[in-house]
């Protein structure tokens, strides 16, 4: 049966990939709105810090600073990107869904001007044996035995992993390049004095004005 011969089932089929184009994007859409909040927020709180590493703190083997191409180069094709409804112009995030030593997780990273700013791994379930597989993989990689869930680590540049305990656990990877954020800040300073309603670090109004 060709679909020319059917033009309805033609139109269903288009009907039913844009529908599920559309609950694709609203699922990152919604799952980037704290997120992108967070990594501003993680950047004013650079005074807290559990450990200090001597191992260059890189988000796998991507520096930060490293471009959209150079992750797809080590990534692959991303299951989604956002270049929409986010608060910076040059702004865009590419989401993975990864298996990290068989643990499911969703991996994303956020880039403005095309440099690699924050990243985040998302754990898809709060499965406690998984936590500590996971958990695990960082203390052995930076020689951290007491490192726990609800720290931060920081290296000598003063790159950042903060490991989070949420109802989905995650971990975030914050550059510390203070030229890049000061790019960022001005734009977001910009935003606020031209909506005076509109707060940098209001969370829940980052959300609603993000998704």
């Amino acid at each position: 049966m060709r679909t020319a011969d059917w033009p309805c089932l033609s139109i269903f089929r288009s009907k039913k990939r844009k529908l599920y184009y559309l609950e694709k994007a609203d699922f990152y859409h919604s799952l980037n709105a704290l997120n992108v909040a967070s990594a501003f927020s993680f950047n004013k709180e650079t005074r807290h810090v559990d450990f200090s590493t001597a191992k260059p703190i890189r988000f796998y083997r991507l520096e930060f600073g490293a471009s959209v191409k150079d992750a797809k180069k080590l990534f692959g094709k991303p299951n989604f990107i956002q270049h929409k409804n986010l608060p910076l112009k040059s702004q865009q995030t590419l989401f993975y869904k990864f298996s990290i030593k068989g643990v499911k997780s969703i991996i994303q990273m956020h880039f403005y001007e095309d440099e690699l700013f924050f990243a985040q791994i998302q754990l898809r379930s709060h499965n406690n044996q998984l936590k500590d597989i996971f958990l695990n993989l960082f203390k052995i990689k930076h020689a951290l035995h007491n490192l726990d869930w609800n720290q931060t680590v920081k290296d000598e540049s003063g790159n950042r992993i903060i490991l989070k305990d949420d109802v989905t656990p995650k971990v975030s990877f914050v550059s510390h390049n203070q030229a890049l954020w000061g790019n960022i800040n001005h734009e977001l300073n910009h935003l606020v004095e031209k909506n005076n309603n509109y707060s940098i670090y209001n969370t829940p109004q980052i959300a609603l004005r993000w998704s």
